[in-house]
């Protein structure tokens, strides 16, 4: 399957689900759309479509190139990325190549979902939907192995948080 027809496919499962059923900006100021000219959200492999006022920069996540788009402020909430409409969430493969999603270590002082007081009230239906979408993404070349990068990253940040 080529990658534009796997995010359609992706993004028709995730629809509009969110962690939770409300903006949940409002709770925290849209901290995690706020950054500097060197934050940004990593592209998945193949992603495209993103509003054309994001800046994309390369990177490297333990070795593998990445691209990461960083978001002036705002942007039409349909174009966002999939890091961000996944967030305050990340896709994991472990060692056995189950993927699974975790709450973003990355994430646990910026985000008040990630708070024990929030958890119960996060939508368990986006949490599915968003690795039903992945699951549909395994298949585009090169996200097996980013996703491995990307997970041993994690993996890095979890031990200091």
């Amino acid at each position: 399957m080529n990658a534009d027809t796997a995010y359609r496919r992706a993004y028709i499962r995730l629809g509009r689900l969110t962690p939770i059923p409300a903006d949940c900006g409002q709770l925290c100021g849209k901290r995690c759309c706020k950054g500097e000219k060197d934050d940004g959200m990593i592209l998945f492999p193949g992603e495209n479509g993103f509003p054309p006022s994001f800046s994309v920069t390369d990177r490297e996540i333990n070795g593998y190139p990445v691209r990461f788009a960083v978001c002036p402020g705002r942007c039409r909430r349909e174009k966002r990325p999939l890091s961000c409409r996944i967030y305050p969430f990340a896709l994991y493969l472990d060692e056995a190549g189950m993927l699974s999603v975790i709450p973003d270590p990355r994430a646990k002082y910026i985000c008040p979902l990630l708070s024990e007081s929030a958890l119960p009230l996060l939508d368990k239906r986006f949490q599915k939907a968003v690795l039903d979408a992945f699951t549909i993404l395994l298949e585009i070349d090169g996200m097996r192995p980013m996703l491995t990068a990307y997970s041993h990253m994690l993996d890095e940040y979890r031990r200091f948080v």
